[in-house]
């Protein structure tokens, strides 16, 4: 397995086996968002290039690690650059033949899980499946499932919910189900305070009167972060299995 740098814009990691323009590639997004990918033990992703997947991790605008301007870039804006980011790594791979561009995953946890949604929304052209693990799909439900803490976060960094509603709603990928033209597949904590899961089964309940093809997986004793060992591998072996059916279809 190689790891480079990827393009300085986009400040990302490729994770590579055999790479090539017949490659599957996989865009794995961080949660956060502030936070960020660097070298690290991540045996998910390993596993996906040991399969002869390539593997994106990019660290958006929003992410940390370089700087405040960089970190505070998507303030008032999630959803949108932070997801521009995203699509700009899929036409980074494709533009320099690393992968096949009908073959085109795209996952994350938490804020990732919520950037997989609007990357599905926004670019749907550009990916071929996608799974959202402990998403939230509607800024304005989620804020008001949501607790008291992770509200006032809320309000930091995308407004008022009344004030900026027009923002809040142009950055929930649940108004924007109808996009979708790949399969997806959300992974929720049945007790998630942070991204309640009523978020992924609405949108769940949505996408089938749409006639999308949707797989939600609902582990009814998980939080946020999985704590069952066996709930953890489950969650991830089933993740990669959605992935692999249009893959290595």
């Amino acid at each position: 397995m190689q790891v480079k740098t990827a393009c300085k814009c986009l400040r990302c990691c490729i994770a590579q086996k055999t790479a090539g323009k017949d490659s599957p590639a996989v865009i794995n997004i961080h949660g956060g968002p502030n936070w960020l990918y660097q070298f690290l033990w991540e045996p998910t992703m390993s596993h996906m290039a040991s399969r002869g997947w390539t593997v994106l991790a990019p660290n958006y605008r929003g992410s940390t690690g370089y700087g405040k301007k960089w970190q505070n870039a998507s303030r008032y804006d999630m959803g949108g650059v932070d997801t521009d980011d995203c699509a700009a790594g899929v036409k980074y791979l494709v533009e320099n033949g690393l992968a096949d561009k009908n073959k085109i995953a795209v996952t994350g946890r938490s804020h990732g899980g919520f950037l997989t949604m609007s990357c599905m929304t926004t670019y749907p052209e550009l990916f071929s499946v996608g799974s959202a693990v402990v998403p939230f799909l509607n800024w304005l439900k989620s804020h008001k499932d949501s607790r008291e803490d992770l509200q006032h976060w809320n309000i930091e960094n995308m407004g008022d919910p009344e004030d900026n509603k027009e923002l809040w709603i142009a950055r929930s990928p649940y108004f924007f189900l109808d996009k979708i033209n790949a399969p997806v597949q959300m992974i929720s904590g049945g007790n998630d305070p942070r991204c309640p899961a009523s978020d992924a089964i609405e949108a769940r309940d949505k996408l089938v009167e749409l006639g999308k093809e949707v797989e939600l997986l609902l582990y009814k004793d998980e939080g946020h972060s999985f704590l069952d060992i066996n709930n953890v591998i489950d969650a991830e072996e089933k993740c990669v299995e959605f992935m692999a059916r249009v893959l290595e279809k």
